[in-house]
């Protein structure tokens, strides 16, 4: 319960004052009238002193405490004990990074009530608080109140938004290339097809072949390949000089949303995936699997903030140790202002890891702050981009140059082509 303050109204030194003069022109005049009006005054004083507020408690309901962006939450406050002729005025704090959805965080409520609703959209990835409640009693006729403090401050997880390919899944067009699980040349239980063989009592009827069986006059079952899992890491550019546009929208947001997004699939089909983000520090999360890989993945994106200037070259020599060997690596980086770049993927293909970049272009964020015109400084920052996604190229990895018109869906395809 925080400290209550006391405050009177304009309306209240109206009032004082008008019974004050009454009450001096009853002497004077030595009116009845004056003095019957300057004692009606203070009566009315008395009697909203009489019917003041008590102190009352504040409770704040949340929905949910863990949301994803874009989805509303509902707030409920609830007052206790309001038995009185009073009036509350109640306004809950909300992070200016959240946005209202429906109804106000600001609400007057008249005697008997017990409290009101307010939805929020939770339209920014981060840890933002809702609250504390700032509570202003009055009296009846609103010549004073007392305004407080109460309650404890709530917090709202808002992760990064996880976006599915088209019809809830993506599309495959090869799934040789793609990465997580990996076909092996032996049988399994897999769902690329392997050979055909005898039908014993112990296969499932859904594995017999019925045209191999009406043609040799036998029964005949489908054998698979086996597969296997893989681990895979993401390498995450959270620097500062990254942060090129809007606040929701910018290379850095681009690449947090298709990490979550990529990292969702594979672990859904049982891969293990590991992230390193490098900015002001350098993060590390091995690989790892299930549903904890998958909250740990989204809290240490949610917790990112663009700051630092560490470069990848000095993120790789630092997380080298925790690399798996030969493991499908995402770099995710707008690739400004980094002179480490080359060398440092070059030095990954060269220890046996299959490279895929994925870059939001930082300057096309740039143009788009300038209104879309074409100056010359982005005109020579276009061609040293597209000179350096050529080196990429050149030394073996797979870049995709990201058009901020184009969402993380349609990048996330890119990558499973």
């Amino acid at each position: 319960m925080g400290k209550e303050m006391k405050h009177f109204t304009l309306r209240a030194m109206g009032y004082a004052s008008v019974s004050a003069a009454a009450f001096v022109t009853a002497l004077v005049l030595s009116s009845e009238l004056f003095l019957a009006a300057s004692l009606m005054s203070a009566a009315l004083f008395i009697l909203s002193l009489s019917l003041y507020p008590r102190r009352c408690e504040v409770t704040r309901e949340m929905e949910k405490d863990t949301v994803f962006e874009g989805e509303k939450v509902r707030v409920s406050l609830n007052v206790s004990d309001q038995r009185h002729l009073g009036n509350l005025e109640i306004f809950d704090r909300v992070s200016p990074m959240l946005e209202l959805a429906e109804g106000s965080n600001l609400a007057s409520l008249s005697p008997g009530s017990r409290g009101f609703d307010y939805t929020i959209n939770a339209s920014i990835r981060g840890y933002h608080r809702i609250g504390p409640t700032f509570l202003r009693r009055w009296d009846p006729l609103f010549l004073w109140f007392k305004e407080e403090e109460i309650g404890n401050p709530s917090q709202l997880t808002v992760f990064p938004r996880i976006s599915p390919g088209r019809a809830g899944e993506l599309i495959l067009k090869d799934r040789k290339y793609r990465p997580g699980d990996m076909r092996l040349k032996r049988v399994g239980l897999g769902k690329e097809f392997h050979s055909i063989r005898d039908y014993t009592t112990t296969d499932p009827f859904n594995t017999i072949n019925w045209k191999a069986t009406a043609r040799t006059r036998k029964l005949l079952v489908n054998q698979f390949e086996a597969e296997s899992v893989t681990d895979v890491m993401f390498i995450l550019d959270s620097r500062l000089v990254s942060r090129v546009g809007t606040i929701r929208d910018n290379p850095v947001e681009r690449c947090i949303r298709f990490c979550a997004s990529l990292s969702n699939e594979l672990l859904n089909r049982s891969n293990r995936v590991g992230l390193i983000i490098y900015g002001s520090s350098v993060n590390v999360m091995k690989p790892a699997a299930g549903s904890g890989a998958h909250d740990q993945i989204l809290h240490m994106l949610t917790n990112s903030t663009p700051a630092g200037q560490i470069t990848l070259g000095a993120s790789i020599t630092y997380s080298l140790p925790y690399l798996p060997p030969n493991s499908p690596i995402f770099i995710l980086s707008a690739l400004n202002e980094d002179p480490t770049i080359r060398d440092a993927v070059k030095q990954l293909i060269g220890r046996g890891h299959k490279v895929t970049i994925v870059s939001p272009s930082g300057i096309e964020f740039e143009k788009g702050v300038y209104d879309n015109k074409v100056i010359p400084k982005y005109v020579l920052k276009r061609i040293e981009r597209d000179n350096l996604l050529l080196d990429l190229r050149a030394v073996g990895a797979r870049v995709i140059d990201w058009d901020p018109s184009k969402d993380v869906i349609w990048a996330m395809e890119e990558v499973w082509k």
